[in-house]
């Protein structure tokens, strides 16, 4: 059984978060980008 001391352990800190959202967030402008970029090229050589 957890205790309320070790609850407070697994919490994560604030940075952690911040760079969690960082990083996802980045990879899903990349994915949003290559495919407007790929819909953009198919659109031009129509």
């Amino acid at each position: 059984m957890i205790t309320k001391g070790e609850k407070k352990e697994f919490k994560k800190p604030k940075l952690y978060r911040f760079w969690n959202f960082l990083i996802y967030g980045s990879f899903i402008a990349i994915g949003v980008f290559l495919v407007y970029l790929y819909s953009a090229y198919v659109f031009i050589n129509k």
